[in-house]
């Protein structure tokens, strides 16, 4: 298909889409303030969630294999402050290596402390030594517990004449990034797919609702032109909606440190590490978002030009998007897509959005590779092409005049 060039009059017609697009004020409103209120509302709930972790105890479980000095000292302290502040610890549990074990096989365990058999011995001979504490991430209470458990048991351990240091390893039985980072994931990807719905309907099937479309077709331009100023206007919009979501994801981290600024030291910083969003991954989110919002584009391109009315335009691309959105729902928080195999696994990597997912988790758990990354993106940029091919073949032949 030969590039159209880029003329005086296609320069005229873009800027007529974007104004047609910049008057109305409640479109402009809305991808503003969506992907900010998304990001806000989250950011009140987990200020509630954090005010509740910070009040609330959580049960512990334990299992001291050492009789040292030290192992014998660190119980000591956590028994006697259990329940203070410093701990929120109701009821403290003592159980085996192997009842612990299954436990975390089952899935059942909140937070479990495990002080191995050389831990006194390792630190009266080098001054260090490692304890380990396995988290259930799903819980939050259990994140909290597990993270007064650390800052306390080096306030216990450290600070002492000779210097030591206890090396705290970390055990998690929910999926890679933490919340902060599926959350983005989620966010991103669920108001994405839906956000150009009401401006694709309103820019194709509405122009022929409303009898605009039929003058639009007479001016001497080709259909090519039109199509593309229309979609110059659409990643205007994507622009917009995505610079709001870097906003909001900076808003949504301001109010998670705010909240924690009173905590210990350790205890912020360990808040800050699971709730928040990696700043310096903000651009790439922006990127994949903005590939997402194109593939949403495409499609409803398509569905436009063969719907009769804005209306059935909008309950056709509501019910197709439905799919994405469900994989999204189902999928935003359990890790990695790669665990799907069979039939529902090729389901759901022809989908776009679900390279979309595997992106982002990439990205944000630091896991990606060149390659993985460059087929995620290389899939959701040529269903983009595909479709907008498709798109303006339809346009091009006049298949949405009536």
């Amino acid at each position: 298909m030969k590039m159209p060039a880029l003329d005086a009059k296609t320069l005229w017609m873009i800027r007529k889409e974007i104004r047609e697009v910049t008057r109305s004020r409640w479109l402009i409103l809305g991808f503003i303030i969506s992907p900010m209120f998304a990001w806000m509302f989250q950011g009140v709930f987990l200020s509630f969630i954090v005010n509740q972790t910070s009040e609330d105890s959580e049960m512990v479980y334990i299992t001291v294999e050492d009789n040292g000095y030290w192992a014998r000292h660190l119980y000591e302290e956590i028994v006697q402050n259990r329940t203070t502040p410093k701990l929120l610890i109701d009821p403290l549990v003592n159980i085996t290596y192997a009842d612990a074990q299954q436990m975390i096989i089952d899935k059942t365990v909140s937070v479990w402390v495990w002080i191995p058999a050389n831990f006194s011995e390792e630190l009266n001979a080098t001054t260090t030594s490692t304890m380990e504490i396995v988290v259930n991430t799903a819980s939050f209470r259990a994140q909290a517990a597990a993270s007064r458990i650390d800052a306390f048991s080096k306030e216990v351990i450290n600070e002492v004449t000779i210097i030591r240091n206890v090396d705290i390893k970390w055990y998690t039985i929910a999926p890679e990034a933490n919340y902060g980072h599926q959350l983005a994931i989620f966010l991103v990807m669920l108001t994405s797919v839906l956000a150009p719905a009401p401006y694709i309907s309103k820019s194709f099937a509405g122009e022929r609702e409303a009898k605009t479309l039929e003058a639009l077709l007479v001016v001497p331009m080709s259909r090519i032109k039109i199509l593309g100023a229309k979609l110059v206007s659409g990643i205007a919009l994507t622009g917009i909606y995505s610079v709001f979501t870097a906003v909001g994801i900076l808003t949504y981290n301001l109010s998670i440190i705010l909240r924690v600024a009173g905590f210990p030291p350790a205890l912020q910083q360990g808040f800050i590490d699971l709730y928040t969003v990696n700043a310096n991954t903000i651009p790439l989110i922006m990127f994949c978002q903005f590939l997402v919002l194109l593939c949403a584009i495409g499609i409803g391109v398509v569905i436009s030009c063969l719907a009769k009315d804005r209306a059935t335009a909008e309950s056709v691309n509501s019910m197709i998007m439905l799919i994405p959105t469900f994989v999204i729902g189902i999928l935003g928080f359990t890790g990695s897509i790669l665990q799907y195999g069979g039939i529902l696994g090729w389901i759901i990597f022809v989908i776009p959005f679900s390279h979309a997912i595997l992106f982002l988790n990439a990205v944000l758990a630091g896991t990606g590779t060149l390659i993985g990354l460059s087929i995620n993106i290389g899939y959701m940029m040529g269903f983009t092409i595909v479709f907008l091919l498709v798109g303006a073949k339809l346009f091009e032949r006049e298949a949405i005049i009536s």
